[in-house]
């Protein structure tokens, strides 16, 4: 029993680097961490303090950024679609005739 314990601590002690070491590893951030005002029709954040979010967190806090969460999550508009003629057929097919005729 006693052995058993030993063995699953020294395997607890020797997984903790590998686990430590799937931490996500992007990019640093530069300059400060966006913080974005939250729209909102409640405001429960103290006096001189509005709703913000950063890094996906809503908290309370003062926004650095002029726009709100949700106009800098929002989609952009998809551009308008190529319009493209419609060919018309210039073959003329006789019904009971063999072949097309063209015109």
């Amino acid at each position: 029993m006693k052995r058993n314990f030993i063995i699953g601590a020294v395997l607890a002690v020797w997984a903790v680097p590998a686990v430590a070491s799937d931490a996500y590893k992007g990019p640093p951030v530069k300059g400060p961490m966006p913080v974005f005002a939250y729209e909102t029709s409640r405001n429960h954040c103290p006096a001189g303090l509005r709703p913000v979010v950063t890094g996906g967190v809503i908290s309370c806090g003062t926004p650095n950024h002029g726009m709100s969460y949700q106009a800098a999550m929002a989609h952009p508009a998809q551009a308008g679609q190529a319009r493209h003629p419609r060919r018309v057929a210039d073959r003329y097919c006789a019904e009971g005739m063999k072949g097309c005729v063209s015109r």
